[in-house]
């Protein structure tokens, strides 16, 4: 049966076997955990796949995948004697990644028969079941933007963002939504959203207020220059544009990327379990009882509970 909401789960992949291997995980603990239910299809957005790595990965999975490819280069409007081959250790490919998310992605063809979009890293793990669909979700509640945490972006990785996002606002006599809430004394705090999961409605990066944005930005140079991400970009945009009641935070969904790991409450056991088998084992007598314990608790919790 078709799915009413018009929406995409997306990821962007290099062949690299590691980041290869990931994305194996990662769709297998999406068909597990979200889209054995609820069906919707996968965009992999790609630079150089063969036709028998596109095969591989479609064993892996048991959603409906279609492969789009893209083509990054440095745009003819930069000068690219400026632009310095790595950038506090981030290589051109990276910074092309962060231009692609940033704001070409949603310009793409392969999207232009949807309403809303997941977006995954290859390293994005959900770590149990989700029981309900995100979308409708985000649908029902007039919501624009859903994502599960916020940090602090590094400074040197901003350089020039703020000032130039500053000058944006005043030219174009912006009201902002609710940006004073990560700025203090004028400064923004780098506050940002974690962007390897977000959900979006893609009217908003269609408007002309992102694009217009996103331009203004883009034909500075900052994201090749400075290696400034689309964590940042995307986040000021929102702070400006989008009113906050309209934006929500998936704190109820387990879900791990690198380090990170979003521990909803049933989870809160078993990790405490891991960090203090040890210390646990003073009092209780009997470490292997408690291993024991919790590796039947995390089977019961679920196979990519890491």
């Amino acid at each position: 049966m078709k799915n009413p909401i018009k929406a995409a789960i997306i990821y962007l992949a290099n062949s690299a076997p590691k980041y290869i291997a990931d994305l194996k995980l990662s769709l297998s603990s999406l068909d597990v955990n979200f889209n054995d239910q609820f069906r919707y299809p996968v965009i992999i957005f790609h630079r150089d796949f063969s036709e028998a790595l596109i095969q591989d990965i479609r064993k892996a999975t048991r959603s409906n995948t279609r492969f789009e490819k893209v083509k990054f280069e440095i745009p003819d409007f930069l000068n690219k004697a400026e632009i310095p081959e790595r950038c506090f250790g981030f290589d051109i490919e990276y910074r092309h990644m962060c231009r692609f998310f940033s704001g070409l992605v949603y310009r793409h063809p392969g999207l232009k028969d949807y309403d809303w979009y997941w977006r995954l890293d290859t390293d994005s793990f959900l770590l149990s079941k989700i029981d309900y669909d995100v979308f409708y979700f985000m649908q029902k509640h007039n919501y624009m933007y859903g994502y599960i945490t916020m940090l602090k972006d590094r400074p040197e990785t901003v350089k020039g963002l703020w000032d130039l996002t500053k000058k944006y606002i005043r030219e174009n006599k912006i009201q902002p939504t609710f940006l004073h809430k990560f700025t203090l004394g004028g400064v923004w705090n780098r506050t940002i959203y974690y962007t390897n999961f977000e959900i979006g409605k893609l009217d908003f990066w269609h408007s002309e207020k992102f694009i217009s944005y996103f331009n203004y930005l883009d034909r500075s140079g900052g994201i090749y220059k400075y290696r400034w991400g689309d964590t940042p970009i995307h986040s000021l945009a929102i702070y400006m544009f989008i009113p906050e009641k309209q934006v929500h935070q998936f704190s109820d969904i387990a879900y791990k990327h690198q380090s990170f790991v979003n521990q909803p409450s049933r989870f809160k056991l078993l990790i405490l379990l891991r960090k203090n088998i040890f210390y646990a084992n003073r009092w209780l007598g009997s470490k292997t009882v408690l291993v024991k314990f919790y590796l039947k608790l995390k089977k019961f919790l679920g196979s990519f509970c890491k």
